[in-house]
């Protein structure tokens, strides 16, 4: 019977799995998203794997002398070699990361509470609209949730007395911070308390291995920061204490984390559907209060998930930068869980097992629709990458050696095309260079400047044939390629 029963259940979470996977690659070159993040992880695959340059740092952040550390970087390179180093195999790897997320959440979710919980939670983060599109979010980023499922794993083995495991799984969590995002760090106090929430003494010495585990994990942090004078460690003390010039405050930057927070929650529940964000943050609230009463969720897990919440509001609250809602990505578990929670006890009582179905099924036709009926933003990688080409194709035409490239463009929407010009081996000169200028028309407006053809949402002007003479153009061509040698923005040697 157990064996049935195992049988049936390891096939639930196949089909979760294979849901999963279909929605993560539902219209992925179409919907990818490509930008200067993606040229800059091109770049770092390229000197990886050309220059075989062993890089400490991946990009700069948006914080200036902070940069992200280099793992996604290198989790990038096998993929990218995969598809000839094409930018598709970043779309490959997320995938593969976002199938690590929902067989996490089942066996997680299992450990922690049951195996019920661990499907519904699967089934959930497989089908979530915000979940979703978190994992096609081809950025270092996004591991984030992976992060804190795994976090939350460790603390329950904190309360468990498995303090040994416990801290070398933290050790690895907490060294891979700087690879994420710096606002996990918010959550490596959590760690302490439920050290103290599990009640007994510990032998000291079971620190060792954990604190070894650390000190590995951060070793390219630390051999970066010593052979760079603590440029990071200086940044990130500025940036803390050095006003970010953000619009809100006070009050009002208290309401806008809420407001982030909320709308993060709305677009996990049904996908951002147009109902009002509170209404969304009112609906997890109040499982979160039933699950207490009911004495669903153990007081450990309610201290923690509390000062969890508390923790990331006040500091964003109070913290000087503008807030986006990826900072609040750390705290998207707790949704996860609370709503796994509530939903396994309403399949777990047989009068309010229909209930619990009607909510699944709300959850996920609210969800997946919004996911196949979401807009594509046609100026990303499929339509740059045509563009490209068509540059190539059309210098080749004529015979020029090399091309410029000018953009008519908002400051910031010109970047992203470089690695597409590497991978076409085009030599790329400035606009001022004398080499035959192509022009890259975003958004279109034909009235102003007329395309000569169109790519999605991009268009491209052709050069004035009739002003380049073929020498001049040759000499224009002579010296080093702009695309190679220029600096690029986020991007150090």
């Amino acid at each position: 019977m157990k064996i049935r029963y195992d049988l049936r259940r390891n096939c639930l979470i196949l089909i979760i799995l294979i849901l999963g996977l279909f929605l993560r690659l539902y219209k992925a070159q179409e919907l990818f998203l490509y930008g200067h993040d993606h040229d800059l992880a091109g770049w770092f695959v390229r000197d990886v794997v050309e220059n075989m340059h062993f890089r400490l740092i991946g990009q700069e952040t948006s914080t200036q002398g902070i940069f992200i550390g280099p793992v996604y970087y290198y989790l990038l390179v096998p993929f990218y070699l995969l598809s000839g180093m094409d930018p598709i195999g970043g779309v490959i790897l997320v995938t593969f990361l976002g199938l690590i997320s929902i067989w996490s959440v089942y066996w997680i979710f299992s450990k922690i509470f049951d195996k019920n919980t661990g499907l519904i939670g699967a089934f959930i983060y497989a089908t979530s609209f915000y979940l979703v599109f978190n994992d096609r979010e081809v950025v270092p980023t996004m591991p984030v949730i992976l992060w804190t499922l795994w976090l939350l794993y460790a603390i329950h083995l904190l309360l468990k007395r498995n303090i040994g495991r416990g801290l070398i799984l933290s050790g690895i969590l907490i060294g891979l911070i700087w690879n994420l995002n710096f606002a996990l760090i918010l959550t490596v106090p959590l760690l302490v308390v439920a050290l103290l929430l599990q009640g007994k003494k510990f032998d000291k010495f079971v620190i060792i291995p954990g604190a070894l585990t650390l000190l590995g994990t951060l070793l390219p942090l630390l051999l970066f920061e010593v052979k760079h004078g603590f440029i990071q460690t200086k940044a990130f003390f500025v940036a803390l204490t050095t006003p970010q010039r953000d619009i809100f405050s006070g009050s009002e930057k208290l309401q806008r984390v809420i407001h982030l927070a909320s709308k993060n929650i709305s677009g996990f529940l049904w996908g951002d559907v147009g109902i009002n964000y509170t209404w969304a943050a009112i609906t997890i609230l109040l499982i979160f209060l039933f699950l207490t009463i009911k004495k669903i969720i153990k007081r450990e897990w309610i201290i923690l998930f509390s000062l969890w919440i508390i923790t990331y509001v006040v500091f964003f609250s109070l913290y000087s930068k503008a807030v986006s809602e990826y900072y609040l990505n750390g705290i998207t578990v707790i949704w996860i869980t609370l709503l796994s929670l509530f939903l396994s006890y309403l399949f777990s009582l047989k009068k309010y097992k229909i209930l619990g179905i009607i909510c699944l099924s709300i959850f996920l036709i609210s969800n997946v629709y919004r996911i196949l009926s979401v807009h594509v933003n046609k100026s990303g990688y499929v339509y740059r990458k045509e563009l490209v080409k068509e540059i190539k194709a059309d210098a080749r035409l004529h015979s020029y050696p090399c091309v410029a490239v000018s953009y008519i463009t908002n400051p910031g929407y010109d970047l992203g095309y470089r690695y597409f010009f590497y991978l076409e081996n085009m030599h790329v000169n400035k606009p001022n260079s004398g080499s035959p200028v192509y022009t890259i028309v975003f958004p279109l407006n034909e009235n102003l400047f007329p395309a000569g053809k169109t790519f999605g949402a991009l268009g491209l002007i052709y050069p004035d044939y009739g002003k380049y003479d073929g020498g001049q153009v040759t000499i224009s061509c002579s010296g080093a390629n702009s695309n190679l040698t220029d600096p690029m923005f986020g991007f150090t040697k």
